[in-house]
């Protein structure tokens, strides 16, 4: 019985030593969990900080010239983005709401998303 009480005593070892293994590979994994969440959160900090100090530079409160190259960088891109989605808009027979900027039909007269009265840019498609 010494043998068969070896083997048990063994396997009850090799058991406890992976449980404690799995147990350390989790407690990694949570950890790695952990930082990747606090990373998350630091970068929507950094991205914070850059739009506040973003809206400073162009409201002409900083003064920093690199800095400014960069916001006229971003307000050029933001440009080409709006004209690619009055594009878009043109082409699905849409418009931007000036109030909430959610996309309506373009004989639309009243937003449907927040109800603000809607106004004609061109003599042609005034109806009132």
């Amino acid at each position: 019985m010494d043998f068969l009480d070896d083997v048990v005593s063994k396997a009850k070892e090799a058991i406890d030593i992976a449980s404690k293994k799995t147990g350390d590979a989790v407690a990694v994994q949570k950890q790695k969990f952990d930082i990747a969440a606090i990373e998350s959160k630091l970068a929507k900090d950094f991205q914070s900080l850059g739009e506040l100090y973003y809206k400073k530079i162009k409201s002409g409160k900083e003064t920093d010239e690199s800095a400014a190259a960069i916001v006229n960088a971003i307000n050029e891109k933001i440009g080409k983005i709006n004209t690619l989605k009055n594009e878009i808009n043109s082409i699905k027979h849409k418009r931007i709401c000036p109030e909430c900027g959610a996309a309506v039909d373009d004989t639309s007269n009243y937003c449907n998303s927040c109800g603000a009265k809607l106004t004609y840019e061109n003599a042609e498609n005034t109806d009132e």
